[in-house]
């Protein structure tokens, strides 16, 4: 059982008990086992994400000083592009504004992994509202 859980721990977590689930559903043939392996599942995935909160409860100097510094250049960089696009104060050579240009989107991509990492993502928030739905659902 903890192997079946340790290959699903790299999906979310409502894929996981949704892929463990039907596993269990192949694996075990009565329905005593079934149940009590989906009880195993979702108690362990409870176990994976209190772990998952006690390691990230205090972020550490490194975590901070990423952050800043991504901030940071996103920033500059942001800034360059504008007075290069916008208010036409500096001039470029092509190649000056592909390497710019690449390297923003590259940083643009890490701040937003960041920010979703500090303030939480949108996907919990969507897997939420269905399972809601889902439950009212089920109850009607």
């Amino acid at each position: 059982m903890r192997k079946l859980f340790s290959k699903l721990t790299n999906a979310g977590a409502a894929e996981t008990l949704k892929e463990g689930t039907k596993l269990i559903d192949e694996i075990f043939t009565t329905k005593e086992e079934k149940l009590q392996g989906k009880m195993e599942l979702f108690k362990m995935a409870v176990a994976d994400r209190s772990s998952a909160r006690e390691m990230y409860q205090n972020d550490s100097w490194l975590q901070k000083a990423f952050a800043i510094f991504f901030l940071i250049a996103w920033c500059a960089l942001t800034f360059v592009m504008l007075n290069y696009f916008v208010f036409q104060t500096i001039e470029l050579q092509d190649w000056q504004i592909a390497f710019i240009s690449s390297i923003n989107g590259g940083i643009s991509t890490k701040l937003s992994t960041i920010i979703d990492f500090l303030f939480g993502g949108s996907v919990s928030a969507v897997n939420n509202v269905k399972l809601k739905t889902k439950r009212k659902n089920e109850n009607i």
